[in-house]
């Protein structure tokens, strides 16, 4: 055995400490039952998204190469191993005039792109300084050329800003009585109205006046729940937001702004889909939206909109972050992957989406909490697949030196063939971690490729529950198969 030196040998011991602090934590029982006789809506298959500044549509000045284009196989390779189905291009950049419109090649690239990663995509048109007939000849050419891969059309960008309602919606009426000419796209779909948080009540009034439209898809909504980023300057401010993300404070934020427009777009018929969406605006917060905090909260919130009928989530993210003019920009702290000289770097947005991506399979299946005695920070959600396979996803927020692992007990309410999970794990269980999240023991390589492992469960018990230690600050997908 070689020698170590001091400082080798001192670091040695303490990882061995972390790990045996791990493995020494408290532990807590906890009994699910998935209530599978009772199955609730079918989960789309494009559920959670990404969205991008449409900036990035346009030619790379330094490169010369589009960053959506049909040859950018790591990019391609990035979308699917994630899941992601479904795209949005938009955001300030839509509506900004010192940035171009893009063109046809532009949009050709994109398109292609679209097709090769098999993606549905929502198209923003420029309604900011532009003419109707201008948006108009855009979107004759993105439906006429691609409507099997366009979602709906987007007129503006969070109009709230600088429009009062009632005058934005009559100027987005003339854009889209154009739009709907015979000479351009009679048959478009539209969303919109893409407000910020702040103008939530925008998306009700959208509903109120459009619901029930043959021409509306859905009604779009911007959500950053945990507000400006930007206001996270220092260590205290990154742990109370890590705290707050990781708390069940979150779900009293989401009902209160689902309140404001979601009755509204449910009594006109309608749906509706949070277009543009992460934990904090103006690029995230620095030491909480860039770590594992953010990959257990955002398996966490997909779920819950998702338990509350919305048509799915896009999460805004790109290489760099664009600021309000003039300023250089600053790094995108909440991005999913950013380029590597191999690829894309993913980064732990990019494991929450999925984790929730692996377990999320057909129909939402409540999941009841029948013994947490010790109240561990813990929660739950399940789906039911075609074939009968019961998912349950698993999160244990628990974090910090107190913290304890979770012995849950599922009970699937029916006989069990084989059971299997997977884990979503930080090193030592630090929720600050940026590097090294793994889901079924390995890390998404910068090429696309993942070869994560589920693990296979010991037999069921006699009533058909199996049971799983999920560590504290970790999260988990348990596979029951029927027999």
């Amino acid at each position: 055995m070689k020698f170590m030196p001091g400082k080798t040998l001192a670091a040695f011991f303490f990882a061995a400490f972390c790990l045996s602090a791990v493995n020494l934590s408290a532990q807590s029982p906890v009994t699910l039952q998935a209530d599978v006789n009772n199955p609730g809506r079918v989960m789309p298959a494009e559920f959670c998204g990404l969205s991008y500044e449409i900036k990035l549509v346009l030619t790379n000045a330094t490169t010369g190469k589009h960053y959506f284009r049909p040859d950018n196989q790591p990019l391609i390779n990035a979308f699917k191993v994630l899941g992601i189905k479904h795209l949005r291009v938009g955001g300030n950049t839509a509506e900004r005039s010192t940035v171009d419109i893009p063109g046809k090649a532009d949009i050709d690239n994109l398109f292609a792109f679209a097709k090769a990663a098999d993606l549905k995509v929502i198209y923003t048109v420029r309604m900011e300084s532009n003419a109707p007939a201008a948006s108009a000849a855009v979107a004759k050419y993105v439906m006429d050329t691609y409507k099997p891969y366009v979602d709906c059309l987007t007129i503006g960008n969070e109009p709230d800003k600088p429009w009062k309602y009632p005058v934005f919606a009559e100027e987005w009426k003339k854009y889209a009585d154009t739009i709907l000419l015979p000479d351009y796209t009679p048959d478009a779909k539209f969303c919109g109205p893409s407000a910020t948080g702040r103008g939530v009540e925008w998306a009700k009034s959208f509903a109120d006046d459009l619901g029930g439209w043959d021409h509306l898809a859905y009604v779009t909504q911007h959500d950053y729940p945990l507000k400006n980023g930007e206001l996270v300057t220092n260590a205290v401010l990154a742990a109370e937001g890590r705290a707050r993300l990781l708390s069940t404070d979150m779900y009293q934020i989401y009902q209160k702004f689902h309140d404001v427009f979601v009755p509204a777009v449910k009594a006109k018929g309608a749906q509706y889909r949070l277009e543009e969406a992460n934990s904090y605006s103006r690029g995230g917060a620095v030491g909480v939206s860039d770590n594992f905090t953010e990959s257990l909260w955002i398996v966490d919130y997909l779920y819950w909109w998702a338990g509350h009928d919305a048509l799915g989530i896009n999460f805004h993210t790109g290489e760099r972050v664009l600021r309000g003019l003039p300023g250089p920009d600053r790094p995108n702290v909440y991005t999913a992957f950013t380029s590597s000289s191999k690829g894309y770097t993913f980064l732990p947005t990019s494991y929450g989406m999925k984790l929730f991506n692996l377990g999320c399979h057909g129909r939402l299946v409540p999941v009841g909490v029948t013994n947490n005695a010790d109240k561990v920070n813990l929660v739950a959600y399940g789906t039911l697949d075609s074939d009968k396979t019961l998912y349950v996803t698993v999160l244990n927020r628990e974090f910090g030196p107190a913290a304890r692992e979770a012995k849950v007990t599922v009970n699937g309410g029916k006989p069990l063939a084989r059971a299997d999970v997977i884990f979503m794990t930080a090193p030592n269980g630090d929720i600050t971690t940026i590097n090294g999240v793994t889901i079924g023991g390995a890390e998404i390589k910068d090429d696309g490729s993942w070869k994560g492992k589920w693990t296979k469960l010991p037999p069921a018990s006699k009533d058909g529950s199996v049971t799983v230690t999920v560590p504290a600050a970790s999260a988990a997908v348990i596979k029951i198969q029927g027999k």
